[in-house]
């Protein structure tokens, strides 16, 4: 084995994989919903979207609402 290919070994056996990040997007919450509250009602839909790197809320407001 060459001395490249050693150090290619080396290299790929410490390095932790890299994964591409992953984007989450919850829209709205529910009426008295907190953002854990939304966030577990979206990943028991969703589990697939467990481990996102970020986590985006979007709460939808109405006009008139404060």
């Amino acid at each position: 084995m060459t001395l490249d290919k050693r150090l290619s070994k080396l290299e790929a056996s410490i390095l932790p994989e890299v994964r591409p990040p992953k984007v989450v997007v919850i829209e709205g919450y529910r009426d008295g919903e907190d953002m854990d509250a939304a966030k577990e009602r979206h990943f028991a839909a969703h589990p697939e979207d467990r481990g996102a790197t970020l986590v985006v809320f979007i709460r939808k407001m109405l006009r008139g609402e404060d």
